[in-house]
């Protein structure tokens, strides 16, 4: 095994500039992967944190334990429940407030009188809740709606509008409705959830507006009072409540909310980029077999006199895949750390161009460094496997006859395009990203 490592180490030596495009595929095609997966952690952990703050004053959630599907609503909506629904629990041990969360859809428009948002993310309205505990989002400028047409927007949706506090334009609820802002809003600490909008309106304006009739709203969101759990109130609130409908608990409802965002978006942004990482992986494989076969013929004497010198065939091939491992190895963790540098670059770049997403640190889990370097180690070797197996395949006479050899090197040229191909198809896919 010594004598084939150092064999292998001399033909890496001897063919550093052939094994320099392998090299480069095998990084590319792992540092895009375990960008990705540092990506999607992140922005999970991030939106888990913005739920996590925005609702840490709800410690439960009544809501209908139904749902309605349609074929453009695969996850379904959930019925309303009845406001009347407040007193009862209100009533009920261990609760410190409740109060009606009335949801729907509405989209304002700037200042120029265009729509703000509704490329993807939702346009949100509902009712502004009066007790700070319970609302999920927070007044930063200005004063909550007491009067009709009063509203309260997040402040993302303000500055992409180029709106302030005084201003009137329409909400589309869908009826247009004349509004004016009165205030600015945060949720999670942050000026909006990503690229969605809120619009907060006083109950009676909610109730006219997003609802099919009065005394109906999304859900209820119930505090508990000092000392107690968020299930002991769910468990307190259960005997109370009517059938059809049920009560979870403040985090169950957090988390359900990063679930839903990670269908919507997060698993749609991290497939578009493991489908590239997966086309880099690919013509990775087809550059280390292209390359190792290529070696292997011009080695064919040199591993023939290996064997008639009493190498056997499994000392040869070992030697090959000694070098592709080397190869796998070293260049997969460099493209760990380009992946995590991708990851820092997608994390600076999205809110440079107006997406902005919850800030935080990466995320850089044990999986996601893991499983690309696994994913490297084997496209290296699975892709030299078979020029391996025809190395140690060399019949001893080989080295009595003549080989053509080739003696071509890696063309900077081709090494050129084939990068600017590579950042090309970058652009594209995070266009592509963008666009969806």
């Amino acid at each position: 095994m010594t004598a084939a490592v150092r064999l292998s180490a001399s033909s890496l030596r001897g063919h550093r500039r052939r094994f320099a495009g392998t090299f480069l595929a095998v990084l590319l095609g792992v540092a895009f992967l375990a960008g990705t997966l540092v990506m999607g952690d992140t922005l999970r952990a991030g939106f888990d944190t913005m739920f996590g703050n925005a609702t840490s004053g709800t410690d439960a959630v009544v809501r209908s334990a139904g749902t309605i599907t349609t074929p453009d609503d695969s996850q379904g909506t959930r019925k309303p429940v009845d406001t009347d629904l407040v007193e009862t629990i209100e009533k009920a041990e261990h609760v410190a407030a409740a109060a009606p969360d009335i949801q729907g859809a509405g989209q304002l428009l700037g200042k120029d009188g265009e729509p703000i948002g509704g490329q993807g993310p939702p346009t949100l309205a509902g009712n502004w809740i009066d007790d700070s505990e319970l609302n999920a989002y927070r007044l930063a400028e200005g004063r909550a709606p007491s009067g009709p047409g009063e509203v309260v927007v997040n402040r993302g949706a303000a500055e992409t509008g180029h709106l302030k506090i005084g201003d009137t334009t329409t909400l589309r609820t869908p009826d247009p409705v004349q509004v004016r802002i009165v205030g600015l809003a945060t949720f999670g600490g942050e000026d909006g959830m990503a690229q969605t909008t809120f619009t907060g309106m006083t109950r009676a304006d909610a109730e006219k507006h997003l609802t099919p009739k009065p005394g109906e709203a999304s859900a209820i969101r119930v505090r508990a009072g000092p000392g107690v759990s968020q299930q002991e109130l769910v468990d307190a609130l259960t005997p109370v409540l009517p059938t059809g409908v049920e009560a979870i608990t403040g985090e169950a409802s957090a988390a359900e909310s990063t679930d839903n965002i990670s269908g919507q978006f997060l698993s749609v942004f991290t497939t578009l980029l493991l489908v590239f990482s997966g086309v880099a992986l690919l013509v990775a494989t087809f550059s280390i077999h292209n390359t190792f076969a290529i070696v292997v013929a011009q080695r064919t004497r040199e591993n023939a006199l290996l064997r008639a010198l009493g190498a056997s065939r499994r000392q040869v091939a070992v030697s090959t895949l000694v070098e592709a491992s080397a190869v796998a190895v070293i260049a997969s963790t460099a493209g760990l750390a380009g992946g995590i540098g991708v990851a820092a670059g997608l994390q600076a770049l999205f809110p440079a161009i107006g997406f902005p997403f919850p800030e935080g640190d990466l995320v850089i889990g044990a999986l996601s460094m893991l499983l690309p370097l696994a994913v490297g180690v084997a496209v290296c070797l699975g892709s030299a496997l078979l020029p391996a197996v025809r190395a140690g395949r060399t019949a001893p006479l080989a080295a009595l006859r003549e080989t053509a050899v080739d003696h071509s090197g890696v063309s900077r040229r081709r090494a050129v395009v084939g990068t600017g191909l590579a950042l090309a198809a970058v652009g594209l896919t995070l266009t592509g990203v963008l666009v969806s």
